[in-house]
């Protein structure tokens, strides 16, 4: 099975979608780099009710599918 993408490099909207195709792997590594890092802090630290409040949400913001892609 072969996946072929395309790009019109002198169209600027298909150049964007260039640009955001290549970044993919590295959007998702930092989204998941983020998730540690607030679970982290949830387990191990002592943040206040409001910080925790807001990791929590930070957390659920990012699509387990995505992070899921990564594993």
């Amino acid at each position: 099975m072969i996946a072929t993408l395309r790009f019109d490099l002198s169209d600027p909207d298909d150049e964007r979608q260039h640009k955001y195709a290549l970044a993919g792997r590295e959007a998702l590594i930092a989204l998941e780099l983020i998730d540690n890092r607030c679970r982290s802090a949830l387990k191990h630290g002592e943040p206040s009710k409001e910080t925790a409040t807001i990791l929590e949400e930070i957390r659920s913001t990012i699509p387990y599918e995505l992070l899921n892609l990564l594993h």
